[in-house]
């Protein structure tokens, strides 16, 4: 600074004649400095806090719970949309001394107004309800979202449905959603509270549709949802169809069901829950038709999967391992092998082939097979270990298996002479096969699906050499068979599914 001072003492007048001028305009243009002094605007604060603090220019008066805050509107109007909206509109407080403000604790606004004038504030487990309330409440959105993350990470059991309901008083969209990503993570532990029946049923109702919300058993879903209607009984009533909804029914124990759902007093007087109650009925008694209600809980044990199920390899070696798929985490489960059969530990050559498979209610089902034509096995996933069952009373392979009404299926098939039209029935509570009407047509390698408490068989080879194009159709209420629609073309060696209004043939 003293050296350009020295300069222009030692410099002669200025002329203004047109060649002088343009010198000092090149000279001037060279030395433009931008500067800017980044410490200034703490140093503002500062001079505007102490003269708060003084009591100096201070142009109104905020009255909070018996308390007198003296403020700069100017300060708070930039601080704060609200009363940016109360001072610079043509409103009554724009032009009054003394503005009482009701509805909010005298030391929350002091916090509000330190931070304010110094940008600092202390959260603690005492004032932070308050502070929230008061900064959202003025708009102080960074006080907000510090209060929202203190929240947060001091989550709990035995706090986090007051959290909750905190935040959904002030409408604080993402605080919502991580204390109820909590809940449904320890609901377990949250049910220990009674707090959880204080909460609205919208809040409620998003936690336990979740199909990752954390239970041990469905039973508890149900019971939360029936302790909170009695709660409050004769204004949550109504809502009663509304949050069993929400309980996956069909999941719970057919017992369970019988004595603590069926029976209920209060469920008994609402006609509007009888189609949820015949729905698990239903699934009770066929146990392969999948709804929202009918899917497991996707918590930490379960989740769907594919299975690979034996068969052979080109050079005809027999495959025992059984290959399980879990396309959510893109994994490989580690599952049992086939069972082995008495034949087999005697002849290596006697092998699972040619067998049929079918699932009901999560166990899997294994029958006949050209070396094990008369066995039939299930495979339990919560133990991973293959169980025998009752054998078939028709030895066969090349056959299917259907699900139908809750019973288990075993459809034609060869028995190592001849094509064979008999059809078995299982009854899993009973372990027993018994004889059901036997196909029009016998066949095997041929197509089998379930649609609309029908069994339908496709195709198929009636011998040999020649294959049919027949849809033969099974109405297990009168147990007779009818012919159906043929397919454009005679087909063996095929397979089908039903999905929504169609049967699909593949093969």
């Amino acid at each position: 600074m003293g050296d350009t001072l020295e300069m222009c003492f030692e410099k002669p007048k200025i002329s203004l004649d047109k060649e002088c001028s343009l010198e000092m305009l090149e000279v001037s243009h060279v030395e433009k400095v931008k500067f800017e002094d980044i410490g200034f605007s703490l140093a503002l604060q500062d001079g505007l806090e102490n003269l708060r603090r003084e009591n100096s220019l201070t142009d109104v008066t905020l009255c909070v719970d018996g308390r007198e805050f003296s403020c700069h509107r100017a300060v708070l109007a930039a601080a704060s949309n609200y009363f940016r909206a109360m001072f610079c509109n043509n409103l009554r407080e724009k032009y009054e001394e003394k503005i009482v403000l009701k509805g909010i604790d005298a030391e929350a606004m002091n916090i509000l107004l330190e931070y304010t004038y110094t940008s600092k504030m202390v959260i603690t487990n005492q004032n932070v309800q308050k502070v929230l309330e008061a900064s959202s409440l003025f708009q102080f959105l960074h006080i907000v979202d510090a209060c929202s993350s203190f929240l947060t990470k001091a989550l709990q059991p035995e706090n986090c449905v007051g959290i909750l309901r905190l935040a959904d008083t002030h409408a604080l969209h993402s605080l919502i959603k991580l204390v109820q990503n909590y809940i449904i993570q320890n609901f377990t532990q949250v049910l220990n509270y009674e707090e959880i029946l204080e909460l609205p049923a919208d809040l409620l109702c998003s936690m336990l549709k979740s199909d990752d919300l954390y239970v041990t058993e469905e039973e508890q879903v149900f019971e939360t949802v029936m302790n909170w209607v009695r709660y409050k009984e004769s204004e949550r009533f109504p809502l009663l169809p509304q949050m069993l909804e929400n309980v996956r029914l069909p999941l719970l124990d057919p017992w369970y069901f019988v004595e603590n759902v069926e029976a209920d007093e209060l469920i008994r007087q609402c006609p509007d829950v009888f189609p949820l109650l015949q729905e698990t009925r239903m699934y009770h008694l066929s146990g392969n038709e999948i709804r929202e209600r009918t899917k497991p809980r996707m918590h930490e044990f379960q989740s769907e999967a594919f299975m690979i199920i034996g068969g052979c390899t080109k050079d005809e070696k027999f495959v025992a391992e059984v290959t399980c798929l879990d396309p959510l985490r893109r994994s490989r489960l580690e599952v049992a092998k086939l069972p082995t059969t008495k034949q087999e530990m005697e002849n290596e050559s006697k092998k699972w082939v040619e067998f049929a498979c079918i699932t009901l209610k999560n166990e899997v089902y294994i029958s006949g097979g050209k070396e094990t034509k008369h066995d039939v096995w299930k495979y339990n996933a919560s133990i991973n270990k293959w169980i025998q069952i009752e054998y078939l009373n028709t030895g066969r392979w090349r056959h299917k298996m259907a699900v139908l009404g809750g019973k288990v299926y075993t459809i034609g098939g060869f028995d190592g002479i001849q094509r064979i039209s008999s059809m078995e029935m299982y009854d899993p509570f009973l372990n027993t096969w018994s004889e059901a009407a036997p196909l029009m047509t016998s066949v095997s390698s041929f197509a089998a699906a379930t649609y609309k408490n029908n069994l339908y068989v496709i195709g198929g080879g009636p011998n040999g050499k020649l294959a049919t194009n027949k849809t033969q159709c099974y109405d297990p209420a009168t147990n007779t068979w009818s012919l159906k629609a043929a397919m454009p073309v005679e087909a063996k060696c095929i397979n089908a599914a039903s999905f929504r209004d169609h049967i699909y043939v593949v093969g």
